[in-house]
């Protein structure tokens, strides 16, 4: 397994955990040259090659590692400003002859039109595997969270772009009513923004509810996938852990930290293996432990999850990150998954509210979901790269309207 990436070796644990990316597909190929550029050696380019021609294989989905891609705002919105001539173009394609564009109509067609361009790049690996791989995720507007008619929706346009298309739900109250709908109707969903149990638990209320329904009307549910986010990584750098430890006198480390998220994780997929669930753990906001050597791991957020069926949703720069460290890892434990949070740092995180309310499946009532610190700090995040793209699309109609002003002066002239 030595030319084998870490990656590689992981999924090799489960035969049913998966390898996402977590971008839109329409960067991997100048992603993979600046990978390929940044190798230290020869010898580690040669098997950098091998490891990204089997990591996303578009033309050849059967032996393609990754099995789903996830987008969001965020990475749509960096996705368009990283390309902005070909945007540029894109929306005045979308505009074609409207004489006085609205700009909320045409930011929502360019964010359609980024989210189908990524459904189609994968959909070989849909129709190879039967719908089983091949989904992307394309997330409703965060600005509407609390608006369930407005969701539903967006939600039906977003399912209506392509058979491998999955809806992005928030893990709100009111994202939960839209869970269950969708669920009826046989959508695909993927619930986000989602960093405790209490909201885990109300997914599959929800989707267990939808599917209820579903059988009543004799909706057909062969090709329905949910899966739920666990934003793994927000959870500690994006909570209240460390202002609640110094409060209480609780000497929490950058491991314990860690620990907290990986018991979250592993709570909730005790439950579903329990209930025998076919909702599938999705992790994302994936990292790195520190290269120091103090915890003698490259990513606890993999190891500790090994032999699980589990997705994995991995950005760009966190594949880099693990590629260059790669010989830190010689394998997984199959067992990770099962093992338990050591009894130390457990000790630790039981003291504090945060950890304690997000771990407890009754924690933290359905009104509260969107107050949670890492919620409120990920939505926010969401939103500004929003407002970013809907700018984009205000200034190309203003080009727009520009270079049309002038093609009417110089016609008048003549």
């Amino acid at each position: 397994m030595t030319n084998l990436s870490v990656f590689e070796k992981l999924q090799a644990t489960n035969a049913n955990a998966e390898i996402w990316w977590d971008s839109s597909p329409l960067i991997f190929p100048q992603w993979r040259e600046k990978q390929l550029k940044n190798a230290p050696d020869e010898i580690v380019r040669d098997r950098w090659i091998g490891q990204l021609d089997r990591l996303l294989k578009l033309d050849d989905p059967v032996n393609s590692l990754v099995r789903g891609v996830t987008t969001n705002p965020s990475l749509i919105a960096q996705s368009v400003l990283d390309f902005p001539d070909f945007w540029a173009f894109e929306t005045r394609t979308l505009l074609g002859s409207k004489a006085q564009p609205c700009v909320e109509e045409t930011y929502w067609m360019v964010y359609q039109e980024a989210v189908r361009k990524a459904a189609l790049a994968i959909m070989p690996i849909w129709r190879t595997s039967n719908g089983v791989f091949g989904w992307v995720s394309g997330q409703l507007d965060p600005r509407y969270m609390f608006d369930v008619d407005r969701m539903m929706e967006q939600s039906l346009q977003l399912a209506g772009l392509s058979p491998n298309l999955m809806v992005k739900v928030p893990g709100t109250q009111q994202g939960y009513e839209v869970i269950r709908r969708l669920s009826a109707r046989g959508i695909s969903i993927n619930n986000t923004l989602s960093f405790t149990v209490p909201q885990f638990m109300c997914c599959i209320n929800a989707v267990e509810q939808g599917k209820i329904e579903a059988a009543k009307r004799g909706v057909d549910l062969s090709k329905f996938r949910c899966v739920i986010t666990h934003m793994i990584g927000r959870f500690g750098s994006q909570g209240d852990l460390i202002e609640e430890s110094a409060v209480r006198d609780v000497n929490l480390s950058q491991t314990d930290i860690r620990w907290a998220e990986i018991a979250i994780l592993k709570r909730i997929y005790g439950i579903l293996r329990e209930r025998k669930s076919p909702i599938k753990m999705l992790l994302s906001s994936l990292l790195a432990d520190p290269a120091s050597g103090i915890t003698n791991t490259l990513s606890l957020h993999l190891e500790e999850t090994a032999g699980a069926n589990i997705a994995y949703t991995c950005k760009p720069d966190f594949i880099s990150e693990i590629m260059a460290r790669e010989g830190e890892l010689d394998s997984f434990d199959s067992a990770a998954i099962d093992r338990d949070i050591p009894f130390a740092s457990m000790n630790k995180l039981i003291q504090l509210p945060y950890f304690r309310k997000s771990y407890e499946p009754d924690g933290i009532s359905i009104e509260d979901f969107a107050r949670q610190p890492a919620f409120l700090a990920t939505h926010s995040e969401v939103n500004r790269w929003t407002r970013r793209l809907i700018d984009f699309t205000a200034r190309q109609i203003e080009s727009r309207a520009y270079l049309l002003g002038n093609q009417r002066s110089s016609i008048a002239a003549e």
